[in-house]
């Protein structure tokens, strides 16, 4: 259970990083088509949350003795795996159009194909269970749920964010049949 354990940082991080060569490309194809990456003020406070919950993944897994308990590391593995799940086909659904970023392609349709036809963000499902999965594959009950109230804290102000770029530059709650939040638009 352990190799596996340090097996899933690795595999989180590579993946981390891949995706942000993959965000970059597709922020230049955005902008080039007439996309903007729109600023975000909690941005860096996602980054610094998600370099330094793998941070503290990489020391725990790599340099403390862990026990694992077979039914905990099952059950989380499983989440973990939804997570990937939910992750990898959001970003593949989205295609050019997906950033760690906010982007916006104005008057282009909403996408609401796939998984984004029954969950408004299932990138950000995913996201929500790994970081609360991974650590507690190895039983980091504290781990888990401080970065989970993190993550949460800056998802709440980023989907607002998104939503009310995406609902101002492509008719996003229309698209939905949403009503926006009072004090949204």
């Amino acid at each position: 259970m352990e190799l596996i354990f340090k097996g899933l940082i690795i595999f989180t991080i590579i993946q981390r990083l891949y995706e942000l060569k993959v965000a970059k490309r597709n922020e230049k194809v955005i902008t080039a088509k007439g996309g903007k990456v729109l600023p975000e003020k909690n941005y860096l406070f996602m980054v610094l949350l998600h370099t330094s919950w793998l941070l503290s993944l990489v020391y725990f897994g790599f340099f403390k003795d862990l026990t694992f308990s077979p039914v905990i590391f099952t059950t989380a593995l499983l989440f973990f795996l939804a997570g990937q799940c939910l992750r990898i086909v959001a970003i593949r659904t989205l295609g050019e159009r997906w950033s760690t970023r906010v982007m916006v392609l104005p008057e282009a349709p909403v996408i609401k194909s796939g998984l984004f036809n029954s969950i408004r963000h299932p990138n950000y499902l995913g996201v929500v269970l790994e970081i609360a999965a991974l650590p507690l594959i190895a039983g980091l009950w504290v781990h888990a749920l401080t970065f989970s109230i993190l993550n949460g804290i800056i998802l709440f102000f980023r989907i607002r964010f998104e939503e009310r770029m995406l609902d101002q530059f492509n008719n996003y709650h229309e698209s939905f049949n949403l009503r926006p939040k009072e004090g949204d638009l």
